[in-house]
């Protein structure tokens, strides 16, 4: 028999009731859907090539975050390049 440990930690009140609605709909417990997420998350970093996983927060200068800003505000036509992919 495994041995079980609590493990405390601060999520945002989003993440908190997206918890609580998926638990409720499912009738599992947090405590079940937080291990099986920690394990399934595990698995992945183990499996995956670091280089490959995309972190789900980007941290960006204050320079990064302007260029990103004043691109995306851009209207440049698109490149042969992103044609031809969208045509493949």
């Amino acid at each position: 028999m495994s041995t079980t440990t609590q493990v405390s930690a601060y999520i945002s009140a989003e993440t908190k009731a997206e918890v609580e609605a998926y638990v409720k709909r499912r009738g599992i417990k947090k405590a079940y859907l937080i291990e099986e997420a920690l394990q399934h998350h595990l698995q992945a970093l183990r499996e995956i090539p670091e280089d490959l996983v995309i972190p789900s927060r980007l941290m960006l200068t204050d320079e990064a975050m302007a260029e990103i800003a004043e691109r995306i505000t851009r209207e440049d036509q698109p490149t042969g390049a992103l044609k031809a992919l969208f045509r493949d």
